[in-house]
């Protein structure tokens, strides 16, 4: 259980790593990652039918979360790039700011490790602990790519660097 616990907020930290590495519309960054479980996790017919709606729903409530805590700090004038490219913006922000900031991500952690609390309840209900095992390593590899896309782009154009999107 304890494992569990520990994989969980792995997964917690890398979603909001990974959500921030695509430059696509909701949408389609919900879309890719379906297609990209689908390829890779094998699932009885019972098991597709009920979980890739389960699915569906914890991408979009995780992206929403993620909004919410992008719009949180927009409103108190942080507005911050990818992970590991802000620390000029981080810099400037006063003590307020850093505070709030600070506030906000363990209240982002919270959110997130509730979101994964309650659907891997759900999770559990309709998939078998090996393929519940082989979603949570699928999920940890694929935000793991992605993290990777984005360091790539970075080097390739330095410009995404402060805002995390390429300059057009």
């Amino acid at each position: 259980m304890k494992r569990l616990w520990i994989v969980m907020l792995v997964l917690a930290f890398c979603a909001t790593s990974s959500l921030y590495a695509q430059d696509k519309n909701p949408k389609t960054k919900v879309a890719d990652r379906i297609s990209y479980m689908k390829s890779h996790l094998t699932l009885s017919q019972k098991e597709s039918q009920s979980f890739w709606k389960l699915y569906e729903q914890y991408l979009n409530e995780e992206m929403k979360t993620m909004d919410n805590y992008r719009k949180n700090l927009e409103k108190q004038g942080i507005k911050l790039g990818a992970p590991g490219t802000n620390k000029e913006t981080i810099a400037k922000l006063n003590d307020k700011q850093l505070t709030y900031l600070h506030d906000q991500k363990f209240q982002l952690r919270q959110n997130l490790l509730n979101l994964e609390t309650t659907y891997y309840k759900k999770y559990k209900a309709v998939l078998t602990p090996r393929h519940l095992q082989d979603l949570y390593n699928l999920e940890y590899k694929y935000k793991k790519q992605m993290t990777q896309k984005k360091k790539e782009a970075v080097k390739e154009d330095p410009a995404m660097i402060n805002t995390g999107k390429k300059k057009r």
